[in-house]
C-alpha cells in the first residue's frame, strides 16, 4: 500500500489566515522551526498510479499540484484520483469536492448521515449534478467492510467514532452513528494495515487495540490539551 500525505493541518490550515497565536505568527515571522501545512487529507494506492482520496480539503488544488503521481498524463484530460472517501461532512473535509467538479462524474463514498448533510445543510451533491453527472454516491455501512473497483487488494473497514457533526448539520445536536468514521485499511497482498482517524474525539480501549495492531497510525485530535484554546486566548471551546 502506498500512502501519500496531502495535508496534515487542522481546519484553516497552518498558519491559519486570521490567527496570530505563537505558532501561526512564528511560522510567518520565521522565528520558530515549523513549516506551513495544508488541511488534512491523504491518498492511498496499491499500484502507485490509481489513488483513493480520503477527504477533499479546501486546499485540494494546491495539494494535487504538488502530488505529481496524481497526474499520470495518459491522455488529454486525466487524473490518478478514481474515488473519494469522506470520513465526515466537516467543511475542511468536503469543500474540495467543489474544486474537483471538472473531473465529474466522481465516485464518492460516505455514510448515509454524511450524505444527508451534503444534500441538505451543505448540498454539494445537489449543486454538482450540473457538472457532467456530479458526484456518484456509494453508501458506506459504518458496520461493514467494503472494497472499491480497481483496488482488489485493499479492504476498507469503517469504524464508528464519537465526534460532533458540523455546525450546519441538521443533526448537529443529535448525534448519529455514521456522523464520523475512522478507517482500517488492510492490504491483503502485504498483510499490512493502516488506521486513519482524522476526526478522533476519544481514544477508548477498542481504538487503542486497533492502533497497537496497525502498522501505520494516522490520527488527529487537533489539540494537545483540553484547555489549549482557552489558555492561548483564541476561543472558549475545550478540546473535547
Amino acid at each position: 500500500m502506498y500512502i501519500y500525505v496531502l495535508g496534515s493541518a487542522a481546519g484553516g490550515g497552518f498558519p491559519q489566515w486570521n490567527c496570530n497565536c505563537p505558532n501561526c505568527h512564528g511560522v510567518r515571522a520565521g522565528t520558530i522551526q515549523a513549516k506551513a501545512r495544508t488541511q488534512s487529507s491523504i491518498a492511498v494506492s496499491e499500484n502507485g498510479t490509481d489513488w483513493v482520496l480520503l477527504n477533499a480539503s479546501p486546499d485540494i488544488r494546491q495539494q494535487l499540484f504538488e502530488f505529481k503521481a496524481a497526474q499520470p498524463a495518459r491522455k488529454l484530460r486525466d487524473t490518478g484520483i478514481t474515488s473519494v472517501i469522506l470520513m465526515d461532512s466537516q467543511l475542511d473535509h468536503t469543500t474540495g469536492l467543489l474544486t474537483l467538479r471538472e473531473g465529474c462524474p466522481m465516485n464518492v463514498w460516505c455514510t448515509a448521515m454524511v450524505h444527508q448533510d451534503l444534500t441538505s445543510g451543505f448540498p454539494v451533491f445537489n449543486m454538482l449534478k450540473h457538472w457532467n453527472g456530479g458526484l456518484q454516491y456509494h453508501e458506506i455501512n459504518p458496520k461493514q467492510a467494503f472494497k472499491i473497483n480497481g483496488f482488489e487488494n485493499l479492504e476498507f473497514l469503517p469504524l464508528i467514532i464519537k465526534s460532533a457533526a458540523p455546525p450546519y448539520s441538521p443533526h448537529r445536536n443529535d448525534p448519529h452513528d455514521g456522523d464520523n468514521i475512522a478507517l482500517i485499511i488492510k492490504d491483503h497482498k502485504t498483510q499490512k494495515q493502516l488506521f486513519y482517524a482524522p476526526g478522533l474525539g476519544k481514544i477508548d480501549d477498542q481504538i487503542m487495540q486497533i492502533m497497537q495492531s496497525s502498522d501505520c497510525v494516522m490520527i488527529d485530535g487537533t489539540l494537545w490539551t483540553d484547555d489549549e484554546m482557552q489558555q492561548i486566548g483564541v476561543g472558549t471551546k475545550t478540546g473535547r
